[in-house]
C-alpha cells in the first residue's frame, strides 16, 4: 500500500476537519507515478465560501487539495482505488479501518465500470462534436481549426482509454496509450490518427520551451498552474519529451475547450504556442475527416458490443 509521508498525514490531522483520502496517481497507480506527481487530498465536504481547491508544497511534497462532494458515490471514478487518510470510520462505516489509520476505500464500487464507459463515449462523442467547429473556422482562422483538431484528438485518446477500462491520468496519458494492446482496427487506426492530430513528433525541447512560456500566461491566476510546470519541466529532464509534449497540449486544452471566440481571437498567438498549432488547412481538414470517420466508428462498434 501506498504510503501517505508522515509530514502530509500530520498537515491533515492538524488543519483539515474533513474526511480525507488520497486520490490520483499516487493512490492507484504508485509505481507508475513520477517525483513531480502530487499527492491528490480529496477533502470529502461540500464546497463553502473559503474551501477553495489548491496546491501547497510540504517539505519536498507537492499537495493539491480537492474538495468533492460528501459523498464519493458522486466521484466513483475519481475516488475508485482511494487510500482513506483520515475520519472515514466514524463518517462512513462501511470503509474498513487499518491499524495505521490508513486503508484502501471498501466500497461497493459495481458501478465504477459503467461510470468509466458513460464517460468514455461522452469524450469520443465530445471529439466528434469538434468537427463542426473546424468547418466554421478553418477558412479564415487555421490557427483555431488546428486547436479544436487538438483538443478532438485528445478527447479522443481520452474516451479510448476510458472504455478500454483505464482512468486517463494527463501526465501518464500518452504511457497509458502506448500500453494499450487493443485487436480491434478502428481503435488502434484511431489511436495513429490522434496522435498525428497532436503532432508527437513535433516533440522538441525548443517546442516545450515555447509551450509552457506560453501556457503560463494562458493559465493566469489558476491555483495549478506551478505544478504543470514543475512537471513539464520535470518531464523534460528525465528525456520523456513526446510525454511531456503530449501534457502540455493535453494541459492547454483544459484551459481552452470553454473559451468563447472572442477570448480565442485575442490570444490566437499564445494559443498557438501553447499547442504549438500547424496552420497547413488542407493537412488540418485530412486529419479531420480522418478522426471523424474513425471515431464514429469506434463509437458505433461499440454500442454494437454492448447492444449484444
Amino acid at each position: 500500500m501506498q504510503k501517505i509521508p508522515i509530514s502530509i498525514k500530520k498537515y491533515i490531522d492538524n488543519n483539515i476537519a474533513y474526511p480525507v483520502a488520497l486520490i490520483g496517481c499516487r493512490a492507484t497507480a504508485p509505481k507508475t507515478s513520477l517525483d513531480c506527481c502530487e499527492y491528490d487530498l480529496a477533502i470529502f465536504s461540500e464546497r463553502v465560501p473559503g474551501h477553495e481547491n489548491k496546491f501547497l508544497r510540504i517539505g519536498d511534497h507537492n499537495i493539491e487539495l480537492i474538495y468533492i462532494s460528501a459523498n464519493p458515490r458522486k466521484n466513483i471514478i475519481a475516488t475508485n482505488g482511494m487510500i482513506v487518510a483520515k475520519d472515514f470510520v466514524a463518517d462512513y462505516p462501511f470503509v474498513a479501518s487499518s491499524p495505521d489509520g490508513l486503508s484502501h476505500q471498501s466500497f461497493d464500487y459495481s458501478n465504477y465500470a459503467n461510470a468509466l464507459t458513460a464517460f468514455g463515449k461522452k469524450a469520443i462523442v465530445g471529439s466528434l462534436f469538434c468537427y463542426d467547429k473546424i468547418d466554421k473556422v478553418v477558412s479564415k482562422s487555421p490557427i483555431l481549426a488546428s486547436m479544436w483538431l487538438k483538443i478532438s484528438a485528445y478527447d479522443f485518446l481520452e474516451g479510448i482509454l476510458a472504455l478500454s477500462g483505464y482512468r486517463p491520468m494527463p501526465l501518464h496519458e500518452l504511457n497509458q496509450i502506448r500500453n494499450l494492446n487493443s485487436e480491434e482496427q478502428n481503435i488502434s487506426n484511431g489511436i495513429k490518427v490522434a496522435l498525428a492530430c497532436i503532432g508527437i513528433e513535433r516533440a522538441t525541447r525548443s517546442t516545450i520551451s515555447r509551450s509552457s512560456s506560453a501556457l503560463l500566461q494562458l493559465y493566469s491566476e489558476d491555483y495549478d498552474k506551478e505544478l504543470v510546470i514543475e512537471k513539464a519541466r520535470h518531464l523534460t529532464k528525465l528525456g520523456m519529451l513526446p510525454d511531456c509534449y503530449y501534457y502540455l497540449g493535453k494541459m492547454a486544452r483544459k484551459v481552452l475547450v470553454n473559451k468563447n471566440a472572442t477570448f480565442c481571437n485575442s490570444y490566437s498567438k499564445l494559443i498557438q504556442m501553447s499547442m504549438d498549432l500547424s496552420i497547413d488547412a488542407p493537412q488540418i481538414q485530412k486529419l479531420q475527416v480522418e478522426l471523424f470517420r474513425t471515431a464514429k466508428k469506434v463509437l458505433k462498434n461499440y454500442r454494437r458490443i454492448t447492444a449484444a
